[in-house]
């Protein structure tokens, strides 16, 4: 939230620093046209006609954008826009009449550049026509000039506010898809956690029903297990040790649960140790191979892990044989390997490889993600 807060202070003065920027540029362009004439003069002019145009776009942000353009109300929008233009185009050519008279009343305008000043001392041109040299057809120049350039003003501060429109609607675009994205993470994994505790609990209360010696070390362990469901599965990205951590203890709960000995192995090749991988990906996968493979029940029933990841890649193998009496349904049910599927396309999207071959006596399981930043962060 802090840091949200500083992000967007800093693009509002970046965005004010830019804009005065600009206006600063306008004001020195002008005041170059006429400084061979007169500094003082040429300065009061740019300053007057740089204050129209800024006024201009002031007004448009502050009343005829919100009030007329945002709400298509167009021809309101374009007869104010007309009318605005007019009114100061006509103010600043009085204004600057009365800057030049005030600065010197025998001074006229030159119509070769936009605010030239002419003395009447100058020679005039050999073939100029005297009769159209008078101050009425120089005036009239002058400001359909100054019209020109408050109508360019107008036009420009349209444009940049359909650009900063596009951009606002880009970002909020973006804000609510990322808002959608966390929200649908955070509904998976609340499926996730309830449908583990409840087989976890399950199990623990069979030992303790049958007072297997077990049980108080089952609890320590499903006890480390929360721990890391409840904090770990907060972060957007955990170290694949935490991972393998959790999952061992899983298995390990899953031999308290059980009387003999149970067929499980889990094969593990990791460099380098600091990989990260979204919390709780590999957990559901793990947890179907339990509950489909007969462990426990059948005696030659086994479940088989492998586990290889580089700075690059990661490859995760799931086997399991299939419960005999189980083997007219399909392996995959329940929520778990679809909300993984779906956390896939989330948070690596293009990015990894999920296939599964579910025969009738054996199931099989190869996740391969490619990790898209230095090492999964």
């Amino acid at each position: 939230m802090v840091k949200t807060r500083e992000m967007s202070i800093i693009k509002f003065w970046k965005q004010h620093i830019i804009e005065m920027s600009v206006w600063l540029a306008v004001f020195a362009l002008l005041t170059f046209s006429n400084i061979s004439y007169d500094l003082l003069l040429s300065v009061e002019l740019a300053a007057l006609l740089t204050a129209s145009m800024f006024l201009i776009t002031l007004v448009n942000r502050t009343i005829l954008f919100p009030l007329l353009l945002r709400k298509n109300r167009m021809a309101l929008f374009f007869l104010s826009a007309i009318l605005l233009v007019a009114s100061f185009s006509v103010l600043a050519y009085h204004l600057e009449d009365a800057t030049i008279s005030a600065h010197s009343p025998e001074m006229v305008y030159d119509d070769d550049a936009l605010l030239d000043i002419r003395l009447p001392s100058e020679t005039h041109a050999f073939f100029e026509d005297e009769e159209e040299t008078t101050d009425d057809r120089l005036r009239l120049s002058s400001q359909w000039k100054v019209t020109i350039m408050l109508t360019g003003a107008m036009l420009v501060s349209i444009l940049l506010h359909y650009r900063k429109r596009t951009q606002e609607m880009e970002e909020q675009r973006v804000s609510i898809l990322q808002e959608k994205v966390q929200l649908e993470l955070n509904f998976l994994r609340s499926q996730i956690n309830p449908h583990f505790l409840f087989n976890a609990l399950n199990n623990i209360y069979s030992m303790v029903y049958m007072g297997d010696k077990n049980a108080a070390d089952s609890v320590l362990t499903l006890s480390e297990m929360l721990r890391y469901v409840t904090y770990g599965s907060k972060e957007n990205r955990i170290s694949l040790n935490e991972e393998i951590n959790y999952l061992e203890n899983y298995i390990e709960f899953q031999r308290y649960s059980h009387e003999k000995e149970i067929n499980v192995t889990f094969d593990k090749e990791i460099s380098p140790e600091s990989i990260f991988i979204a919390p709780m990906l590999l957990q559901p996968f793990v947890e179907n191979a339990f509950k489909y493979s007969g462990i426990g029940i059948e005696e030659n029933a086994f479940v088989k892990f492998k586990l290889t990841a580089t700075a690059k890649q990661l490859c995760f193998v799931a086997q399991n044989s299939k419960r005999s009496v189980k083997r007219e349904q399909k392996h995959i049910k329940g929520i778990g390997i679809d909300n993984v599927k779906k956390r896939l396309d989330l948070i690596y999207p293009g990015n990894y490889d999920l296939n599964i071959d579910d025969s009738d006596q054996l199931f099989n399981l190869e996740l391969t993600i490619k990790l898209p930043n230095e090492y999964g962060k």
